[in-house]
């Protein structure tokens, strides 16, 4: 099946822009027409001779040393998506008369698309239109702001997810798409959300949700609703009180809105690593701050309250170039480790924050998302940092004003796209103050309040969910793990979250960050995606962070796409 793909837009010099996005966003591509047939065809995951394999994988690790991509500053998401093309077979429409091609020649139909995406630009433009320098060069209307302007520019990554977005395969309506398996979204209940989410806001919906409600930053019913979910599943020391409470469009802008509140532009943050690569993202288009990783020891050591002592080198070599530090991010269950953190560890965390007069921010997104994993038996339960009464357990004297937990709807129950987050802070009334100045901007919409509320004041229906998607996610860990384990990749060990971290590079024979980015580059060519450890700040090139709570139809497929590719074939039994 083809599609086409509507040329680049070319702008000529000197011509003014409007403020629509940079060359226009890839506008979607048509859907293929839909295949016949009520089932997914699901290939087989022996598909390819184990000689051809070697091929493939022998192109893979043989490939050189690319200098742009190794430098340190450039390991983020956005360095991995920025240059990155993908392989594709439609044929693009032939120029019209009026139109010069790239060789200026007019009216001649051009050859094949080699990628789905615009033709990537050269190493010294961050956009499609340029530097940001260039970019203030050509806009010649009225100055923006340079708190606007002046930051990451987030251009190329947003263009080139929108190409992943819109390009997902499907079996039916686009075989040919792309396999994400680097999102963590949770299709493993899809069905029973649509059904319950359906059911609640029909329901439930009234006549006031059409109005702008009873709060500045949600309602008082879903902050009612959450906190008696927090005092049942998160065995908080404090009762938690819906005034301890603001809610706001997901966790991403809870924490744009938190720490714009906690910090001053230039402070720092200290975080373990590897991190979730959104933190880039949230924490810096706006509040401006910067975030230091620490790299704690890989494995067991990260999670033990040892790893502590890579935090007390962190800071103080931030004091020793005069970066003032403010905030330490736990993120428990850990991304994209996948992991829960025991009770010590986080203790020991509370403990250097108040000792050293910072912040503590707990995202625990997943704190629901814990499933049993017999390969890990040693794994501890999850504890939220509500839960703990430092004062007593430790004997020391702990400040809870420095103590904000994060908490979303997203990933525990499965609706990446029905925005709710929430920010428990309980003991800085100062903090909540100053965040309702502009809570107005993330207020969550009635619909999605509607919904979450619904669920979580049902108390047996809410019990149900929760433990069927921790089964689910059990399943499926299990699947995906004994899959890599059958053709010699380590899986690292984890209980929690929609993924797993994989040693492709261990298989592969790489320890290199060119390398790692090519191997992504060469699944993206073959139409799977997943997350490469440098846009989580891996200290050692090689892992991957690979999502199973997908549908098992899209999940083979992946993998089978990864096994063709990589020549990841079972070993002989």
């Amino acid at each position: 099946m083809t599609s086409s793909i509507a040329p680049p837009i070319r702008h000529r010099p000197h011509t003014r822009l409007s403020l629509q996005p940079p060359a226009g966003l890839p506008s979607p591509i048509p859907s293929p027409t839909q295949a016949k047939g009520d089932s997914c065809f699901v290939p087989s995951l022996e598909t390819v001779s184990p000689t051809s394999a070697m091929s493939a994988h022998k192109h893979i690790i043989d490939l050189g040393d690319d200098a742009d991509c190794d430098a340190p500053e450039n390991n983020t998401l956005m360095s991995c998506l920025t240059n990155m093309s993908l392989s594709s077979l439609p044929m693009p429409p032939a120029l019209g008369n009026d139109e010069d091609d790239d060789d200026g020649q007019r009216g001649r139909e051009r050859g094949p698309i080699v990628t789905r995406f615009p033709k990537p630009p050269s190493p010294r433009r961050s956009s499609v239109l340029g530097s940001r320098a260039e970019q203030r060069r050509i806009y010649l209307g009225p100055k923006l702001s340079d708190r606007a302007t002046g930051g990451p520019d987030a251009g190329p990554l947003i263009e080139r997810f929108s190409c992943l977005f819109r390009d997902q395969y499907d079996c039916k309506a686009n075989p040919t798409g792309i396999v994400s398996l680097g999102v963590a979204e949770n299709f493993l209940m899809e069905k029973e959300c649509l059904q319950i989410f359906k059911l609640g806001l029909l329901n439930n919906f009234l006549s006031s949700d059409l109005s702008y409600g009873d709060s500045l930053w949600g309602s008082r019913r879903i902050n009612k609703a959450l906190s008696s979910f927090y005092n049942e599943w998160f065995d908080p020391a404090e009762e938690v009180m819906p005034e301890h409470l603001i809610t706001g469009v997901g966790c991403s802008a809870v924490l744009d809105q938190l720490f714009y509140t906690l910090m001053d532009e230039g402070e720092a943050i200290l975080l373990a690593a590897p991190y979730y690569t959104g933190f880039d993202r949230d924490l810096i288009g706006r509040g401006r701050v910067q975030l230091i990783p620490v790299y704690v020891p890989e494995g067991d050591g990260g999670f033990s309250p040892s790893s502590l002592d890579a935090f007390e080198v962190a800071l103080a070599q931030c004091e020793k170039k005069g970066v003032i530090v403010r905030a330490v991010i736990v993120c428990n269950p850990q991304n994209p480790l996948g992991r829960t953190y025991s009770r010590e560890t986080l203790l020991a965390y509370a403990k250097f924050c108040e000792e050293k007069d910072l912040h503590l921010v707990s995202d625990e997104i997943y704190a629901l998302s814990v499933y049993d994993n017999p390969h890990f038996p040693h794994a501890v339960p999850f504890t939220s940092m509500l839960s703990l009464d430092v004062a007593n357990e430790l004997g020391c004297e702990f400040d809870r004003a420095r103590l904000h937990v994060v908490h979303g709807m997203s990933k525990d129950f499965c609706a990446n796209g029905l925005r709710v987050g929430a920010l428990i802070s309980q003991n800085n009334p100062l903090l909540l103050r100053a965040m309702a100045n502009t809570s107005m901007l993330m207020k969550i919409s009635s619909p999605a309040d509607v919904i979450y509320s619904s669920l979580l004041t049902d108390k047996e229906q809410l019990h149900q969910f929760i433990e069927l998607n921790r089964a689910k996610l059990g399943e499926a860990h299990a699947y995906i793990r004994n899959w890599f384990e059958e053709r010699g990749v380590k899986v690292a060990d984890s209980n929690a979250g929609h993924f797993v971290w994989v040693d492709l590079g261990g298989k592969l024979k790489f320890r290199d960050t060119p390398r790692e980015k090519r191997v992504f580059q060469s699944l993206l060519d073959g139409g799977v995606y997943i997350a490469p450890g440098t846009a989580y700040h891996n200290k050692t090139p090689g892992w991957y962070r690979v999502t199973f709570s997908v549908s098992r139809d899209n999940l083979q497929v992946g993998l089978a796409k990864m096994e063709r590719i990589l020549g990841l074939y079972p070993h002989p039994k």
